[in-house]
């Protein structure tokens, strides 16, 4: 799966869901594959009703539309969706894109990110999956099932301390008298010191 990236920008980590998002489904498709052999083997026996008898082959059609049905929605369809979603951070941004539609990608801004919290669960090992928390200034942005979500976020750190920070500069009336070197933007911009990274904190 291909992503348009800006004319600087490049990726830096490309994932996609961890396999535990699989769970669900596969559990379904056991329950489904069970229920499935033990009424078509009902239908099956010689020993039914008449009407049963003559309607079996009724019988077995339904089944078998039912399974189908139920094995696209429970089954196939979740592992198409995982199969086709990834997750990227790129040196400019992070990216959610499900399939190959631009209305399905969702990209946020590394300028935008305030802090980034990885979630998993008590006692889980150095690289377990969990949920990657993007905070902004507004909303919180959850990517669930992120594979060694801490060392994800390690590198969503690095990519936001990498970028360039530009200082901030106050504006200056130039039709006011005072040469005063103080007042000179470029004075201003050659002594200020880049802002520390202090907003970011370790989380557990």
């Amino acid at each position: 799966m291909k992503l348009v990236l800006g004319k600087r920008e490049r990726v830096l980590v490309k994932t996609r869901a961890h396999r535990r998002a699989l769970r669900g489904p596969f559990f379904g498709f056991l329950v489904l594959l069970a229920g499935g052999c033990y009424l078509g083997g009902w239908l099956l026996r010689t020993d039914l009703d008449p009407w049963a008898n003559e309607a079996r082959p009724l019988f077995l059609a339904l089944l078998l539309s039912v399974f189908s049905v139920l094995l696209f929605i429970w089954c196939l369809r979740p592992w198409l969706r995982w199969a086709n979603s990834y997750t990227f951070l790129t040196t400019e941004r992070i990216v959610t894109k499900r399939g190959r539609s631009l209305g399905r990608q969702q990209s946020i801004g590394l300028y935008a990110i305030h802090d980034i919290v990885a979630g998993v669960r008590a006692n889980a090992p150095e690289k377990a999956p969990g949920t990657l928390a993007v905070v902004m200034a507004e909303q919180r942005f959850n990517i669930p099932h992120v594979p060694a979500v801490a060392l994800m976020r390690g590198y969503c750190i690095g990519a936001i301390t990498a970028l360039p920070h530009f200082p901030r500069l106050d504006g200056v009336n130039m039709e006011e008298g005072g040469a005063d070197p103080s007042m000179d933007p470029m004075h201003e911009a050659r002594h200020q010191q880049p802002p520390e990274q202090s907003e970011w904190t370790e989380h557990e």
